[in-house]
């Protein structure tokens, strides 16, 4: 006698199997339900599911910041038994004489508010954005809260910047917030070919919350666009993103530079890359530079960093550089008139770089034990030797020290140093 036998897995696949209920039937269904265990765990395992964005928001006397990030549950629980994600928003305030992280909640709803995007105008208002799967008419809708650097309500959640919009992530100019979002679902390719976002737009709001304009970056169906990153200086946005090559496992990276105040483009969608690996770009303004730091990875496992001013100008470049980690950004230290970036390597350990106005250099790289995870990551100097990183993973925020960095760079120790790759490191896990 056959029996239909059903298999509802957490990635919500529905199999049905017809198994003989013989003593082999049986043994063939204990087999086939451990395939389907495991199976299902390999193919629908995304560590983006327990937590997923996080930044170091710098309030204002210099040495203090508020850690935001998104986390399913402190610690991470991960999806649910539905196979939903169920993030909600946590800060904690940070010092960086006292490196210790005490998570609070801040955002909290049903569905998931995730990936968690932060920043701080220069009046002090601080913007979290998210894709929210609360409440959404179209499946996501991107919204946004504004507090003050205490974690108190200015114009608090679930403020919508668009209902359909998602992946967004914010940048301040002066007073202004830029929300680069991306609208709109396209169905296969990407990344195992599950689709990906069609257009990428901008909104731009005063500091207390009020919507100033919109902005169309790339629009239209020529061309799909998402995964929209962006910094900010003083009177521009730099805005990253991620181009669909047809048929292809790379990306090509764009680019624009713009004026919030007024919505035109400095510089508008330029190609600074091709043959990129999905999602694994970044994009960070340089205060001692006045200008924008991108970085990113080719398909093929070799990095790139480039230099682009105000006005879009490359500055300088070096396509000769590790590969980076997803979804991390680097700390900055400027001493002594020269600018290190700190940058977390793939698939573990760091690289510092030395970049001016018109070079890049690659000044060694540091061993690590760690294995990044890539679903975001921030790091910051403690002093002016050692670097803190915080980075998400499925089992909880893990925070790393790495001490004694920058004296060897600054003694003249050239490329792939050793001494620097014993320095001690600290690792620590938040729950």
């Amino acid at each position: 006698m056959y029996r239909n036998i059903t298999f509802i897995l957490r990635s919500s696949k529905v199999i049905t199997c017809a198994v003989r209920l013989s003593a082999l039937g049986k043994n063939i269904l204990h087999i086939l339900i451990l395939f389907f265990i495991l199976n299902d765990h390999v193919h629908s395992m995304d560590n983006r599911e327990f937590q997923h964005g996080i930044d170091f928001v710098p309030l204002q006397d210099g040495s203090k910041y508020m850690l935001i990030w998104a986390s399913s549950g402190i610690p991470p629980e991960g999806a649910s038994a539905t196979g939903d994600w169920t993030h909600d928003i946590y800060y904690s305030f940070f010092d960086v004489d006292k490196p210790v992280i005490r998570p609070q909640l801040l955002i909290s709803n049903s569905e998931a508010q995730e990936p968690a995007s932060s920043a701080i105008t220069s009046d002090g208002r601080i913007m979290v954005t998210m894709e929210d799967g609360w409440n959404a008419k179209r499946k996501v809708a991107q919204r946004f809260g504004i507090y003050d650097p205490h974690g108190r309500p200015v114009d608090a959640y679930p403020r919508l910047v668009q209902d359909g919009g998602h992946s967004g992530h914010v940048a301040a100019v002066s007073n202004l917030f830029v929300v680069f979002y991306s609208e709109g679902w396209v169905d296969g390719g990407g990344v195992d070919n599950l689709g990906s976002g069609d257009d990428v737009m901008a909104r731009v709001y005063g500091s207390d919350g009020e919507f100033q304009r919109e902005i169309s970056v790339a629009v239209g169906s020529s061309t799909r666009d998402w995964w929209p990153l962006i910094a900010g200086s003083a009177d521009h946005a730099c805005l990253v993103w991620q181009r669909v090559v047809k048929s292809k496992a790379h990306v090509e990276l764009m680019y624009s530079i713009f004026d919030p105040k007024t919505g035109y483009p400095v510089k508008h969608s330029i190609k600074i890359e091709d043959k990129v690996k999905y999602y694994t770009y970044s994009v960070k303004y340089i205060d001692s530079l006045d200008s924008f730091l991108i970085l990113g990875s080719y398909e093929s496992g070799k990095g790139f960093a480039y230099l682009v001013d105000n006005e879009g100008t490359v500055r300088a470049k070096n396509t000769a550089i590790p590969s980076i980690v997803r979804e991390s950004k680097p700390a900055v230290k400027a001493i002594n008139g020269k600018t290190f970036i700190v940058q977390q390597m793939a698939p573990s350990g760091i690289m510092v770089l030395l970049v001016a106005n018109s070079s890049i250099t690659l000044a060694t790289t540091v061993h690590g034990d760690i294995q990044w995870q890539g679903i975001g990551s921030d790091g910051l100097f403690l002093d002016d030797n050692d670097v803190f990183f915080a980075a998400l993973s499925h089992s909880g925020l893990k925070t790393v020290t790495y001490e004694n960095v920058l004296p060897v760079v600054r003694s003249g120790t050239s490329s792939f140093s050793a001494p620097i790759g014993s320095r001690p490191q600290r690792y620590q896990f938040t729950h």
